[in-house]
């Protein structure tokens, strides 16, 4: 083709009836002008959305980046800033609470779980052991059982020393209670006594006649921890030793000294051997 003749026809063509046209499509009101409206919004809306989903979201968020989260259980707080950075993971203290069986400024809960997956850098909520104790008032416990007397002892977390016997008529009843060798009467108790949670509170039970004595049972398969709060409540002392068996339930009684019918007496020392977790 001649390069003049070529350029004759660019020349010839009139470009601003190309313009005019297309205005005239793009503008006209037509049907076929709405769908062409309707598709390049639609076109241009696929498009936002792909690419919020698809290149901004993972792209901020750490898209299939995963983390198991660890057991900050009884961990010190100091500790857990240094612990979690590690592994790319953050927290709040979210609450504060108090338990007498966890060292101040160590966490009680955590949310998430532990071994939850998250993503990276996710924030893990906590409840840390409260430094200051709150008080808690010491329940009417005297001429109460002695099994009752713990349990309301332990609902109001405080703890239990090592009880005192006292030669009396009756047996197994609390006779009077102290705190840091100071003694409280039930008149003291029904004025209010008020003291640290996680305190340790004595009791003194009433054993019954020196003379008293009765046969041991047979507590193979119960649990240690309440056979022993019993015969404690009689005035025996009790020992527990753990051991190893398997198939049997962790904290459940596999043997015992003196035997079941034996006559046992206040005071006396007996032993119970109670299944640990097996490994």
């Amino acid at each position: 083709m001649d390069t003049n003749s070529f350029k004759d026809r660019i020349n010839n063509i009139d470009f601003k009836e190309i313009k005019h046209k297309v205005h005239y499509y793009l503008t006209r009101n037509h049907y076929s002008t709405l769908l062409i409206h309707l598709g390049l919004m639609a076109t241009l809306v696929a498009f936002i959305l792909y690419a919020f989903f698809y290149m901004y979201l993972p792209s901020t968020t750490n898209h299939d980046t995963t983390i198991t989260v660890p057991d900050l259980n009884k961990m010190k707080i100091e500790e857990v800033t240094s612990f979690l950075e590690k592994r790319d993971l953050r927290y709040e203290i979210a609450d504060t609470s108090y338990n007498p069986d966890y060292p101040p400024l160590t966490v009680l809960q955590q949310n998430p779980a532990k071994n939850s997956t998250v993503k990276i850098n996710r924030k893990i909520y906590l409840t840390i052991n409260s430094e200051t104790p709150p008080k808690t008032r010491i329940p009417q416990i005297i001429d109460f059982p002695y099994t009752s007397a713990h349990t309301q002892l332990k609902n109001v977390k405080l703890k239990m020393g090592k009880p005192e016997y006292v030669t009396n008529s009756a047996r197994n009843v609390v006779l009077k209670i102290a705190v840091d060798g100071k003694e409280y009467t039930k008149a003291d108790l029904e004025k209010g006594v008020y003291i640290p949670q996680g305190t340790e509170v004595t009791l003194f039970i009433a054993s019954g006649s020196v003379n008293d004595d009765f046969k041991m049972g047979n507590y193979i398969g119960q649990y240690g921890e309440d056979v022993k709060l019993e015969l404690e409540g009689n005035g025996i002392v009790v020992e527990i030793h753990d051991q190893k068996a398997e198939g049997k339930e962790a904290g459940t009684i596999i043997s015992q000294k003196p035997s079941a019918a034996t006559r046992i007496v206040v005071g006396q020392t007996i032993e119970l051997w109670v299944a640990s977790s097996y490994d």
